[in-house]
């Protein structure tokens, strides 16, 4: 069994708003770095004031990429001290991230269809 440790999004962002998907990657490096050292997260949202779906897809989204199954971030990634509307929107951020990467190709080939087509 992994030992456990809390990240606490305040501490690894400095401060209570959580809205640029740089800080998500700050966020989604601390994740990963515990997960290699064979270390189980409970990443805690407390002393949040602001947080929008693109700061939750940078640093939990990418999680959904392939290089953890289901299972393991079930068993290895928790969340505490969140609220029950962040939890609906962390919620929604995973389920678009499974999406997205279940079909990342057709996703991707829509997206630059829809750029080409506003570029002309």
């Amino acid at each position: 069994m992994a030992d456990h440790i809390t990240l606490k999004i305040f501490d690894i962002v400095g401060g209570p708003v959580w809205v640029s998907s740089d800080d998500g990657q700050k966020v989604f490096d601390k994740i990963v770095a515990a997960f290699r050292a064979d270390r189980a997260v409970d990443l805690s949202f407390a002393n949040r004031e602001n947080m929008i779906t693109a700061f939750l897809n940078a640093a939990i989204g990418q999680l959904y990429g392939g290089q953890y199954d289901e299972v393991f971030l079930k068993e290895h990634l928790t969340f505490r001290d969140i609220s029950d509307d962040d939890r609906a929107m962390l919620e929604r951020a995973i389920a678009n991230a499974r999406r997205y990467f279940a079909n990342r190709a057709a996703y991707d080939q829509a997206w630059r269809e829809v750029t080409d087509a506003d570029e002309e």
